[in-house]
């Protein structure tokens, strides 16, 4: 009997320590903040901290842009090749800096920019093959014949698009203050003899504090 009064009394004890807790839970709950949502311009700058964000994107990928159109390796290649215009895929954008990165946050604008000056073609990086392939495959099977696409008639890149994305973080002697730098680097380099024939380099800078 001595057993079972112990038992029931640590029963007790837990279910009225998890009855305190749910209590606690209710008004902590009640006392939470509420969330207030303002919509405001894509385009404007917010820095939340100092971390890399999508202010810093655009400002990498309109920069490229205008750098990369600038330069002579699309004429040259038009030029060299009876007018056609080069094929470009976008490859690994290597991410060394201590933050989070999604590369595809400038890398597909760039590609937008570029398509869209009527100078440069594109065709599907390798995430994206996969799927185009499989779609292809069944249509073999399942799509009327006159509409069926062609198995192994990909067009071929000219060149490929390699980068990296690196950082400093200097900070002050009292800990309270420092510099975010980031550096991306953009190479054009052909697929055929790995002839480099554009390199792209855009900076990010902030200073921040603690107050």
């Amino acid at each position: 009997m001595r057993r079972v009064d112990w038992v029931c009394g640590t029963v007790g004890k837990v279910c009225g320590m998890l009855a305190i807790g749910a209590a606690a839970t209710t008004l902590l709950g009640g006392c939470a903040p509420t969330r207030q949502v303002t919509r405001v311009d894509p385009r404007q700058t917010i820095d939340v901290d100092y971390r890399f964000n999508d202010s810093d994107a655009r400002q990498v990928y309109q920069g490229m842009v205008n750098d990369a159109l600038a330069r002579p390796w699309i004429d040259n290649f038009v030029r060299e090749n009876g007018g056609r215009r080069p094929v470009v895929i976008v490859g690994p954008v290597q991410n060394d800096t201590q933050d989070y990165i999604d590369t595809k946050m400038f890398t597909t604008e760039i590609e937008r920019e570029l398509i869209n000056s009527g100078r440069v073609r594109f065709v599907a990086m390798a995430d994206q093959r996969d799927p185009i392939r499989a779609e292809r495959l069944q249509g073999q099977e399942w799509s009327r014949p006159e509409t069926r696409k062609q198995m192994k008639n990909e067009l071929g890149a000219d060149y490929i698009v390699l980068g990296r994305v690196a950082d400093d973080r200097p900070r002050s002697l009292d800990g309270r203050g420092g510099v975010a730098y980031y550096k991306v680097n953009l190479e054009v380099i052909d697929l055929e003899s790995n002839e480099k024939v554009y390199i792209g380099s855009q900076e990010v800078k902030k200073v921040w504090r603690d107050r």
